[in-house]
């Protein structure tokens, strides 16, 4: 089935769905500047303007939906994976102390979290060994970065098999110009905003 015929389909089944939050963990709101800017993004030649629109993306945008959609997911039963740096793992953007899922979320003790310690998810964490063991296999995907460790983990998931439905709005990048080209750049299967996906009933 090819990506615009399961656009068109109106609901998923909750009974197969899993919640996948890659990387949304607590993060300081700053104003990027020539006099913080880090090496990494003078690099990739990345503008101030670009990085502060993600920064906004991020707060006033992203987070919110984000939340919505674990607690559309708790509702529903459908169990919710919180993946997230490593302590000591390098992630440049992450400027709190111990890295966890964010505070906005409300994470209770049947949900995973899960560290890991490379962009993609599956060779650096347990995720692939709890995904089995929860034999479900459509990902309700989440997190960032679209053109990073979120891509990486969905390119991944499809590999494996894995149906991967894109909540857009609820994802992110370290640019705003480079987030919508990582999420072009992966196979999902379907790219939904959270407002469609709160609209679908499932099974």
């Amino acid at each position: 089935m090819n990506r615009s015929e399961t656009q068109s389909q109106t609901n998923i089944s909750y009974a197969d769905s899993v919640l996948i939050c890659i990387d949304i963990q607590p993060r300081k709101r700053i104003i990027w500047t020539t006099h913080n800017i880090l090496p990494e993004y003078i690099q990739e030649g990345f503008t101030l303007a670009e990085l502060n629109q993600a920064i906004t993306h991020f707060h006033e945008v992203m987070l919110p939906n984000a939340v919505k959609v674990a607690e559309f997911a708790r509702d529903r039963k459908i169990p919710r994976i919180f993946v997230h740096w490593a302590p000591g793992a390098g992630a440049i953007e992450i400027l709190e102390d111990q890295p966890r899922p964010h505070n906005a979320f409300d994470i209770y003790e049947d949900d995973f979290v899960i560290p890991k310690t490379e962009m993609d998810a599956f060779p650096s964490s347990n995720i692939d060994q709890t995904l089995d063991k929860l034999a479900r296999r459509t990902l309700i995907m989440i997190g960032g970065h679209t053109m990073g460790c979120l891509g990486q983990t969905a390119k991944s998931a499809i590999k494996k098999g894995y149906t991967c439905v894109l909540v857009e709005d609820a994802t992110f990048d370290c640019s705003q110009e480079r987030w919508p080209k990582g999420i072009a750049e992966v196979p999902y299967h379907r790219i939904v905003t959270t407002e469609q996906l709160l609209k679908m009933n499932g099974g």
